[in-house]
């Protein structure tokens, strides 16, 4: 409970640092932001370009460089004669064009003539389908303006055409951090009067719509509301233009094509000396005519000298440069959504937060899951969470990418990869902290119980310890210092507990070599167990191998110690295997880890049987089974121990089944083992003889055990009943 629920404190933790990073509650990121409306661009180039064709119910009139040129001479300045808009409007009328709107900035009277600029008032009053742009420029609107008429006019938008039918659309477009345009403004408040003002695209809408010329949105917390239509809301104040192609998607007319009619002369005409009149052509152009009649005609320049030029989020093909778009189509764009209601809805905050919230947990508990799995190959597990968060972020991405081509949906996917990485970084390091401090802990508890290599082990396969304890099959050792008393006399405290911790560092060290676990240190005594922490099928074979070189180890030293005048050093080992509970037992301040049972007790009996027949190592019989094929072993006897009622064969460890020596003292038991098929059939007399030539011919101490013990029962015959065990009364 306590690890799961630190595992969920992380997560949550977690969640929290990734909601404050892309929630902009406290701050905002901007290079997450920039990324983030690339991304949009990118959305935008997969879904690709959409063919309006007749679709349109915008076309765009275009001041372009054969208009310019086409113009008389005389025409030939900026700003523009207004009798060309004069004349466009007039002949776009006579096409049947519904609304027509004019992207240019008229903010001074024509410089031609007077009479031009009563013309192109004439001629908006006349037909009343006539959008100006307008400006918002606070230091002049504070300024006394006044209009051809020579009334006082304090506020005309930068516009001297204002009065002529007060229908302005303010032309200001907002770009993102990034200087790319994508959200489009519906309406400007103009603080100096106090006004909301609608946008340029708005006020052709309220035209084309046959609405008051004033009408500006109405909104909430999601939508802009606007007639009968509910507008999504990118941010508080625009909404997210849903392009349909880059520069040159909308249906197009040239200038010079609407002007040049019967009255009109233009510079190839002056030139040639000869009428052309396009418009006449243009009137008889079925083709051309439907891309008038009905429709929102804007009037803007594609003169990239004029400058009126935009970043937008939709390129040609990924092109560098290609996405540059000309304002007045930027603003077709806008008024097409409007119209057809082809909004793009950007998801809510509080779904956004749910689906962070969704991911943020796939990726922490799915990457915390597979480091779950054991297995050496760590690189390998970290291989595959970096897959798995590879596909949750592809999979968002492609998401995002589907919810906005097919249900025009757009979903910010930045924030949902920052969640995901942010989700996998934070179960990397609770995972690396949690398999540090399982570490010290490990360390803390096995060091000096096992060698490095199986400390190492342990941490690298911590689900293998069971600390609150575990029944498994385990060969335990106990080994004691023969005659410690008698050997004690007369030295020094120091120099004996030196030379004691000497030889109990000797033995540990070949303990741990074969991979056993030191229980305890009892005096001069030593407990070990091999079969835990690590789970080993070998551990009767290993508890075997290092008792052998133990007694090697032994005899070496003592050679050493005897050459200094001291007394033989030896030792008594006792050996068993069988099911023990084995785990970190002790109070709350101090735990030892350690092994109980039956089976470890009677390990500690044969250590002590071994005075009773002169032997070194003692075996039990299921250690016994384990290891014969690689040791010789000595049958000794069927034993009953004390505080036990079933009797247990016991054996004499003698050395490998490859060592000369070994071999040989084996071979020189055939006697011996003569002797006790004997004694077992109670041969008694024939036994005594036998183990007593045994004895004389090898002075094997154990056959003139059995020959005292054969004359015992020669002079005490047993019952018919005798089984051959014998009882233990010593521990």
């Amino acid at each position: 409970m306590k690890k799961s629920f630190s595992s969920f404190a992380v997560f949550i933790f977690v969640l929290i640092i990734s909601l404050i990073l892309t929630q902009d509650w406290f701050f905002s990121l901007s290079p997450l932001k920039e990324l983030e409306l690339k991304l949009i661009d990118k959305r935008f180039s997969e879904r690709g370009q959409f063919d309006l064709k007749d679709k349109s119910l915008v076309t765009i009139c275009t001041i372009d460089q054969e208009s310019f040129n086409q113009l008389p001479e005389e025409f030939r300045k900026y700003p523009l004669n207004r009798k060309i808009f004069s004349k466009a409007i007039e002949n776009l009328n006579k096409l049947g064009a519904k609304v027509i709107g004019i992207d240019v900035l008229m903010s001074t009277f024509d410089q031609f003539s007077k009479q031009n600029d009563e013309e192109l008032i004439s001629t908006i009053k006349k037909f009343g389908n006539v959008v100006l742009a307008g400006k918002i420029n606070e230091q002049l609107e504070s300024n006394n303006l006044y209009s051809f008429f020579g009334s006082k006019l304090n506020y005309n938008f930068e516009n001297v055409y204002y009065d002529a039918d007060s229908t302005i659309g303010i032309v200001r477009v907002v770009s993102d951090i990034d200087n790319v345009y994508r959200r489009y403004l519906p309406a400007v408040k103009v603080t100096s009067i106090n006004k909301t003002v609608p946008s340029f695209g708005f006020a052709v809408v309220n035209k084309y719509l046959s609405l008051d010329k004033n009408t500006v949105i109405k909104s909430d917390d999601q939508y802009f509301y606007y007639s009968n239509k509910k507008i999504p809301k990118y941010d508080e104040h625009t909404f997210l233009i849903n392009f349909y192609g880059p520069n040159n998607t909308f249906p197009t007319i040239k200038l010079i094509d609407v002007i040049d009619d019967k009255n009109f002369v233009t510079q190839d005409e002056v030139d040639y000396k000869t009428s052309i009149n396009n418009f006449e052509l243009l009137k008889n152009d079925s083709s051309l005519v439907a891309k008038v009649k009905d429709k929102i005609i804007l009037i803007g320049s594609i003169i990239p000298e004029d400058r009126d030029l935009l970043a937008t989020s939709i390129s040609l093909n990924d092109v560098k440069g290609s996405n540059i778009m000309y304002g007045v189509e930027f603003h077709a764009n806008a008024i097409n959504n409007i119209l057809n209601d082809d909004f793009i809805t950007r998801n809510n905050k509080l779904n956004e937060i749910l689906l962070i919230i969704i991911l943020s947990a796939i990726s922490f508990w799915s990457t915390s899951f597979v480091r779950k799995v054991k297995t050496k190959m760590n690189s390998l597990l970290e291989i595959i969470n970096v897959i798995i968060i590879a596909v949750l972020i592809y999979g968002a991405y492609r998401y995002g990418i589907y919810l906005f081509i097919s249900k025009k949906i757009l979903i910010e996917i930045v924030p949902l990869i920052v969640t995901m990485l942010i989700s996998y970084f934070g179960s990397t390091t609770y995972y690396v902290l949690k398999e540090r401090k399982q570490s010290q802990y490990i360390k803390s508890i096995f060091s000096q119980y096992v060698n490095k290599q199986v400390v190492n082990e342990l941490i690298s396969n911590s689900d293998k310890i069971k600390l609150g304890g575990e029944r498994k099959n385990l060969t335990t050792m106990f080994c004691d210092m023969v005659g410690f008393t008698s050997f004690a006399e007369n030295k020094e405290p120091e120099a004996l507990v030196n030379f004691i911790n000497s030889l109990l560092n000797e033995l540990t060290n070949i303990i741990f070599a074969n991979n056993g676990t030191l229980d305890k240190y009892m005096g001069d005594a030593i407990m070990a167990f091999w079969g835990a922490p690590i789970e080993t099928n070998l551990h009767a074979y290993l508890a075997c191998k290092s008792a052998i070189e133990m007694q090697e180890k032994v005899k070496s030293i003592s050679k050493e110690w005897e050459s200094k005048g001291e007394k033989k050093l030896q030792i008594r080992i006792g050996i068993n295997t069988g099911d023990a509970i084995v785990g970190n037992v002790g109070g709350e301040k101090h735990k030892n880890y350690t092994v109980m049972g039956d089976e470890v007790n009677l390990a500690s009996r044969l250590e002590g049987a071994n005075k009773e027949y002169f032997t070194q190592i003692m075996i039990g019989e299921s250690t016994y089974e384990l290891i014969k094929d690689k040791f010789f072993v000595r049958e000794l006897d069927l034993i009953r121990v004390k505080g036990k009622q079933k009797p247990t064969s016991v054996y004499e460890l003698i050395g490998f089944v490859n060592d000369p020596k070994a071999k040989e003292k084996f071979e020189s038991l055939k006697i011996y083992f003569e002797a006790l098929e004997n004694y077992k059939l109670k041969n008694f007399n024939v036994a005594k003889e036998l183990f007593e030539k045994s004895f004389n011919e090898t002075q094997d101490k154990t056959s003139n055990v059995y020959a005292n013990r054969c004359k015992f029962l020669i002079e005490n015959p047993p019952d018919e009943n005798w089984d051959g065990i014998f009882n233990l009364i010593s521990k």
